[in-house]
């Protein structure tokens, strides 16, 4: 924790127990109770995070004189929290996904922007993470750790072997849809299948498209709205995805069942995948591959976004409304999503800093750390295509068509048309 933050919550602290020992009266003071704060937590016990925050709460409680009661929920805390917190039980924090934090659970969270600006943690949060709860929650209502983020993901050595390096051996990334079409082009003379797919991220990359071209209310407003076949931003989308089999830098028989494709980065058949943070750390597992991996943001196609918006997440901790002692809640907060403990966390769980002052980052994802702090904006996942339920059935299933050259972008467009028709009515989403 960064000294100005460590002065100003010991100031909060002592200023609280200053006012808690004077509030007796008369020539005999009355023992100030402990305090203790009850923290929910996503976690089960015996996995690797619940294990760094029962050291932060042992520290954390060295330190303020806080106790924290630690209840492991697990992943059905979202569940949970709503009959508790009906029922008046005493839940002072908790955390979880923080998109559904954002929106599912917003109701139940206490706005800390007040507390936050009063720590600086603004001076450094992640930019990206930050703008993505104010956005989606209307307010600072959680804290971010533990993040993810999504782009182009590739092996050095692929890069090195096709000649697509500097002249101090680091490697020269695209930045724009044709310079990415000529990055493609030299890895495959060199050997390499481009750009591995595997079946469950062709909604994704097909999303990066559409959104980098028309932004993502255009791919929500597809699905939701339909108008396929007159849309510019989805047929570009859809060509895009065409040249890239056309070409050959995509699998000629099309996407692969999880994970034969990403795993084709290390078993040195492949150069790139769009996904998430965690593709590193899978290939390494499945394969055993010894790779350095390289990273940068899905390539700019001229549109609203440019090449800095991206699908972002993270866990989040949130104070509830209700809690009895808020600002130690948020004193535990900080103090468990910055500095030291935000540092063992990454360490421990192979995860992203969410502490832009923490500079150590687990080898495999230390070369996402450039493009990662220069995100601006966060896409929802699948960049808007997951809002109309009724019509993502066929959409993945024409996506695997298009992929697999089986059908052309106009024909997609086509199906696409009559499979929003068949579904019924529009979709608002608010």
């Amino acid at each position: 924790m960064g000294r100005t933050m460590a002065g100003r919550l010991s100031a909060l602290l002592l200023v609280t127990i200053f006012a808690a020992c004077s509030a007796g009266s008369g020539s005999e003071q009355e023992a100030v109770p402990m305090r203790e704060i009850n923290y929910w937590s996503m976690w089960c016990d015996y996995e690797p995070q619940a294990a760094v925050l029962k050291q932060a709460a042992a520290a954390f409680e060295e330190e303020s004189g806080i106790h924290v009661n630690l209840v492991w929920v697990g992943r059905s805390i979202t569940e949970y929290l709503d009959d508790a917190l009906k029922a008046e039980e005493v839940v002072d924090l908790f955390d979880d996904d923080m998109k559904r934090v954002c929106t599912q659970l917003s109701a139940y969270c206490l706005d800390l922007e007040e507390m936050a600006a009063a720590a600086g943690y603004d001076d450094y949060a992640v930019p990206v993470l930050t703008q993505a709860v104010r956005s989606w929650a209307g307010s600072l209502r959680c804290i971010p750790h533990q993040p993810y983020t999504t782009g182009v993901f590739f092996t050095l050595s692929s890069f090195a072997a096709a000649g697509l390096v500097d002249d101090q051996g680091q490697p020269v990334v695209p930045r724009t849809w044709d310079e990415f079409l000529n990055t493609c082009d030299a890895l495959k003379k060199a050997g390499y299948l481009p750009l591995a797919q595997d079946e469950g991220f062709v909604a994704f990359l097909y999303g990066y498209l559409l959104a980098r071209i028309g932004g993502q209310k255009t791919a929500s407003d597809l699905v939701c709205s339909g108008g396929w076949t007159e849309s510019d931003a989805a047929r570009q989308a859809a060509l895009c995805v065409q040249e890239l089999w056309d070409k050959g830098y995509l699998n000629r028989e099309g996407a692969e069942p999880f994970p034969q494709g990403e795993d084709r980065l290390g078993q040195g058949s492949a150069a790139m995948v769009v996904s998430g943070s965690w593709v590193p750390f899978e290939v390494t597992e499945h394969t055993g591959c010894e790779e350095e991996w390289g990273f940068f943001n899905f390539p700019d196609l001229g549109g609203q976004d440019g090449g800095t918006a991206a699908c972002v997440g993270a866990q989040a901790m949130a104070v509830c409304r209700e809690s009895r002692d808020p600002e130690a809640a948020f004193q535990f907060i900080l103090y468990v999503t910055s500095g030291r403990w935000d540092q063992e966390m990454s360490k421990a769980c192979n995860n992203i800093p969410a502490d832009v002052r923490n500079t150590e980052w687990p080898t495999l994802v230390a070369g996402v750390r450039e493009d990662f702090l220069a995100q601006t904006s966060a896409y929802d996942w699948n960049m808007g295509l997951n809002d109309n339920p009724a019509v993502f059935d066929a959409l993945w299933t024409n996506l695997l068509d298009l992929f697999a050259g089986r059908i052309d972008a106009g024909q997609f467009l086509q199906q696409m048309d009559a499979a929003y028709a068949a579904s019924g009515e529009d979709v608002e989403i608010s």
